[in-house]
């Protein structure tokens, strides 16, 4: 399955546009990828919530009270 097949799945289930699941998916794939980064200890917690908080402005996800 690819992204925009999921992006699609996702507009449909939660009744959003297109490009807001789109966002939704990068979001989460930024928000694996910083997972990694934590564990692996590159980021420190910090840097973890800013690197998020700035995720979360630039692809304004808006299930985003969910992922906490």
């Amino acid at each position: 399955m690819d992204l925009m097949e999921i992006g699609a799945e996702e507009a449909k289930e939660h009744e959003m546009t297109i490009e807001q699941s789109e966002n939704e998916v990068h979001y989460k794939m930024s928000l694996k990828f910083l997972d990694i980064l934590k564990r692996k200890g590159i980021v420190s917690d910090v840097e973890y919530a800013q690197i998020d908080e700035l995720n979360r402005q630039s692809f304004s996800p808006c299930l985003a009270k969910v992922y906490v």
